[in-house]
């Protein structure tokens, strides 16, 4: 049985409980009747205490305090207000009675610790009460017999001594009560007979509320009306509780909450019984039915909340949705580089809900036939096969088939709450793809085609344009390589900062590698023929026309390090400056590699094996170790310019011999 089937059989026999408590509706005059007929109450979850109706006032249950002293006598009158504090009546205020107070409680001798004959007032034979008089501090006593107060001192004895019963007859009891209950309160002139603004039923209520406000339990005459209270005012109080409880839960589980990419589909899920579900065929489709109509309506219900970031997300995807072409004056790799580029941007750049609904209502569709199917075989004559046929068939669980739908609907939110939180750096995303993109169609038509007009123009041959091109093309595929990688860190998570910029580090990481792209640019446009004409007549001043157009390269590499350089040092995580290094570090070799592979390509033996050896030990630089300190760092990437420059200054040397 699922959550909610079981939630709501817990209800249902709540319910009956609180019906059959609630009983015939009239519980409730029944105990305002029990009230009116009884004025004293011993309190069954309160047992040191006796309740008075008429008053309000609670008095100590003389059946569990000593009224007496151990030895039958009146206590010390000094000492009376601390036997009081010292004894837990389970209410606080305890005091000796006002005289009017105690003469109240026993004047008409319904009390129940009235004892001895109908011409006294004795509380358990005791004569002599203490009480308050006329607002004095001194103690005085009530004689039970004769309804006159007493000074104790006046009699004779001394405030501390030993009561004796020659001067009055016997010990003075200590009958303490509390007006705890009705503190700051009108109670008695609400319950008073002759209160002309209440009516008997009011009055009586009045007591009533005051048992429920103070959760006490009284114990009427009649043992039945005394369960019959328990149960409508502790028993019903306590089901309604649990009931309440149940309902939140009920209504959790029913709620209509807007979607998001964590929302617990399993939540849903509890209204259906999978288990008879997956056993009936048609209760399999007619649950697949209902499960995809209820997807589709929280889909419509997120689409009206969030009608603006999905527009936008909309423009974007537009962008994004026109199938890949191959362009003719693109190589292979450079065709594939671009299209997985526009692959990756459109798996996680496009929203598409409507690809959402349309997955789900594919579902539903199959459910539909499903439904057909059976409606089809049961008009024909062997339909007892047919259907066993098609209960044979495989489909999908109930239970996985409704996992995967959730999976759809959160992966397309997921992105829009990417979308949401990072707004700025997707639309910057989306810039960068478009401009990169579009910049390197421009650079292998518009700038081979400049560099082969202006090459022509000062008579270069076409075969050592084109081989500068080739390099340039090099270099520019190797840059094209990092901007997708940066992108995909940048949709992984933030990466926080040591000093706030604001752009983030993804972004910071964009702009330098587009400055070293269009510095490598530049150079092969205003620069690279001007290194060829200066050696072109020279001997072996091809040799020396490629190291200095290294040299002049690997100028632009320092520059990229040392932007670098500064990204890296104000990342917070070790993590994320050992990834930028990490993806930079095949740039920061490239001049180097370019220049091994040309020496081995033109067998140079001029040049010393030492020099070679020490070159190719630059790529050996681990700068991994200087992480953790920038100035290191810094003085380790001088130390290997300064090495770069000067080796390759000895190579020239050593072709120049």
């Amino acid at each position: 049985m699922s959550n909610l089937a079981s939630l709501t059989a817990q209800r249902d026999v709540l319910l009956k409980k609180i019906r059959e408590i609630e009983g015939s509706g009239n519980d409730v005059e029944k105990i305002l009747e029990a009230i009116k007929n009884q004025r004293w109450y011993f309190i069954k979850n309160k047992p040191k205490i006796l309740f008075d109706r008429n008053t309000g006032l609670i008095w100590a249950n003389l059946h569990t305090f000593n009224y007496l002293d151990k030895d039958g006598y009146n206590y010390n009158l000094d000492n009376v207000d601390d036997i009081i504090n010292n004894y837990s009546f389970g209410f606080g205020g305890f005091r000796v009675p006002a005289h009017d107070e105690l003469w109240q409680a026993v004047a008409d001798k319904t009390i129940p610790f009235h004892t001895g004959s109908s011409n006294n007032w004795r509380l358990f034979n005791c004569r002599y009460c203490d009480c308050k008089y006329k607002g004095k501090t001194c103690i005085k006593c009530l004689d039970g017999d004769k309804e006159d107060i007493f000074d104790l001192e006046q009699c004779g004895i001394r405030a501390g001594a030993s009561f004796s019963s020659d001067i009055i007859g016997g010990s003075t009891a200590l009958f303490p009560c509390s007006d705890h209950l009705i503190n700051n309160s009108d109670y008695q002139e609400k319950v008073k007979p002759g209160n002309p603004v209440y009516t008997e039923k009011e009055r009586l209520q009045f007591t009533l509320d005051l048992f429920t406000k103070n959760e006490l339990v009284p114990i009427f005459n009649d043992e039945a009306i005394t369960e019959l209270y328990k149960k409508l005012y502790f028993e019903k109080p306590q089901l309604l509780e649990q009931l309440q409880e149940l309902e939140n839960q009920i209504k959790q589980l029913q709620t209509v909450t807007l979607l998001s990419s964590d929302f617990d589909y399993t939540a849903l899920l509890v209204k259906y019984d999978i288990k008879a579900i997956d056993a009936s065929l048609i209760k399999y489709y007619q649950a697949v039915q209902q499960w995809c109509r209820e997807l589709m309506e929280k889909v419509d219900y997120y689409e009206e909340q969030k009608v603006s970031v999905i527009k936008d997300f909309n423009l974007i995807s537009l962008k994004l949705s026109k199938k890949y072409e191959a362009n003719s004056n693109l190589t292979e790799a450079e065709n594939s580089l671009l299209c997985d580029r526009q692959h990756f941007f459109q798996k996680n750049f496009s929203l598409g809900m409507n690809s959402v609904k349309t997955k789900i209502l594919a579902v539903k569709k199959q459910a539909d036939a499903l439904e057909y199917r059976i409606d089809e075989i049961d008009e024909g004559e062997n339909s007892l096969r047919e259907l066993a046929e098609l209960e044979q068939e495989k489909r999908a669980s109930f239970a996985f088939l409704a996992e995967n739908t959730a999976k759809i609907i959160k992966n397309a939110l997921r992105k829009i709450e990417y979308f949401e939180a990072n707004h700025t750096f997707v639309m910057n995303a989306i810039n960068i793809w478009e401009n990169w993109t579009e910049g390197y169609r421009v650079f292998k038509t518009t700038y081979k085609e400049d560099m082969k007009n202006d090459c022509e123009d000062d008579g270069i041959e076409e075969e050592i344009w084109s081989a500068w091109y080739q390099d340039w093309q090099q270099l520019r595929y190797a840059i094209e390589l990092k901007m997708q990688p940066v992108i995909e860190r940048g949709l992984c998570g933030s990466m926080p900062k040591n000093k706030e910029v604001k752009t983030s580090v993804p972004e910071q990481l964009i702009h330098i590698l587009d400055d070293y792209k269009k510095q490598i640019d530049k150079f092969y446009k205003e620069e690279r023929k001007g290194i060829y004409q200066k050696f072109a007549f020279q001997a072996g001043g091809d040799l020396q026309e490629k190291f200095e157009t290294e040299s002049s390269l690997y100028k632009f590499v320092a520059m990229l390090q040392s932007e670098l350089q500064d990204i890296i040092f104000n990342c917070k995580n070790a993590e994320d400056r050992v990834w930028i290094l990490n993806w930079a570090n095949s740039l920061l070799d490239i001049q180097i590699d370019e220049v091994l592979k040309f020496v081995a390509n033109n067998d140079l033996q001029k040049i010393s094996h030492t020099i070679l050896d020490e070159f190719a030990a630059l790529k050996q630089k681990n700068y991994d170790i200087y992480l953790a300190d920038a100035k290191a760092y810094s003085e380790e990437k001088a130390r290997r310019e300064k090495a770069y420059n000067s080796l390759i200054f000895k190579m020239r040397k050593d072709l120049a011999k």
